[in-house]
């Protein structure tokens, strides 16, 4: 009974109102997500990713709560303006959640202006926009309403008495601006700020929906570091905050890595391992490596708040991978960074 109190309470809540964004626990590993500044940010001309979250599979059936995402970016005009470039890039994102099978498929395009900042190219300033299209769907026969209750379980036989769309689209909106900064060979720095939603497009699956049924707009101020020691040792500390509406998120921590490579002028494979924390609700572990041309990570939230007893202690699985392809400018200054 319990169980059931549970689901049904989850899907009036997601149809009828305005909820959290997905997210990722590896969000330094998904830049297009958490800042359209971002697009075309990298050491060379382009890059493809993919990201991969699992969550609360014991809930009632496997992949209950599964987020997919890939992405590539570009980066134009790199060293032919005084150190200033162009970044376009494209984010395709899917997010299927419950028995329900709610889905959400984004699908955005960004651009971003990076402007250097001085004379050596190692410090810019980037701005950008993104925008496309969102599309939200369920299949409301798997659904089961609280008027559905006949006493001894929940039966389909009975009208649930809601009107429901199978999906809908809206148009979206995001912008930001970001700061990274090259200190040497092996240390660099970035953080920004971005906004989505900005346009609060209207999200109802309801036939008649209520007119407060506005998309709240999501801010997020994010922050991330690479310190090299003597070429050997690295520490990738990370942050993100974000609050959309009543929702607040903040995910901090560090890992540390060690480079692999006998040359010591050179950074080769990178092995890291460390722990971040989503305040209030998980402890995320997580293990990685990180090349000149790939960035690969594997994380598990371990569910630490009240949560922790309906999932029966079973957090989230999530795997990430970047392809970077490092075709560096001949007027460009040469330099790797292993960052995250």
């Amino acid at each position: 009974m319990k169980f059931f109190t549970t689901i049904v309470l989850f899907f009036t809540i997601t149809i009828s109102a305005s909820a959290q964004d997905w997210h990722f626990s590896q969000f330094y590993f998904a830049p297009l997500t958490i800042n359209p500044a971002l697009t075309g940010n990298m050491g060379g001309t382009a890059r493809v990713g993919g990201n991969y979250k699992n969550q609360w599979a014991s809930i009632s059936a496997p992949s209950v709560y599964a987020t997919q995402a890939v992405f590539a970016d570009f980066q134009l005009m790199r060293g032919r303006f005084r150190g200033n470039s162009l970044g376009l890039g494209a984010l395709i994102l899917n997010d299927v959640a419950g028995d329900g099978n709610l889905s959400t498929m984004h699908m955005q395009g960004s651009i971003a202006y990076h402007q250097s900042l001085d004379g050596t190219n190692n410090y810019h300033i980037s701005f950008g926009l993104q925008g496309g299209i969102t599309q939200k769907a369920i299949d409301p026969q798997l659904l089961l309403f609280g008027n559905q209750f006949n006493g001894e379980g929940f039966t389909s036989s009975i009208w649930s008495g809601e009107q429901l769309l199978n999906n809908t689209v809206y148009a979206d909106v995001a912008m930001g601006v970001a700061f990274s900064g090259q200190l040497n060979r092996y240390s660099q720095v970035s953080f920004g700020f971005a906004a989505f939603h900005l346009n609060k497009p209207f999200e109802s699956l309801k036939q008649y929906p209520d007119a407060e049924n506005l998309l709240y707009t999501k801010k997020v101020a994010h922050a991330s570091a690479t310190f090299g020691f003597n070429n050997k040792v690295y520490m990738f500390p990370a942050l993100s905050y974000q609050y959309q509406g009543p929702s607040k998120e903040f995910v901090g921590g560090a890992a540390f890595g060690l480079n692999f490579t006998e040359n010591k002028r050179k950074v080769g494979t990178v092995i890291y391992i460390g722990t971040f924390a989503r305040w209030d609700d998980s402890v995320i572990p997580t293990i990685g490596m990180i090349t000149k041309s790939i960035k690969a990570g594997i994380s598990y939230d371990v569910t630490t708040s009240t949560a922790a007893k309906p999932t029966n202690g079973q957090g989230g699985f999530e795997l990430a991978i970047i392809y970077n392809n490092l075709v560096q400018s001949k007027k460009m200054k040469k330099t790797y960074c292993p960052k995250f």
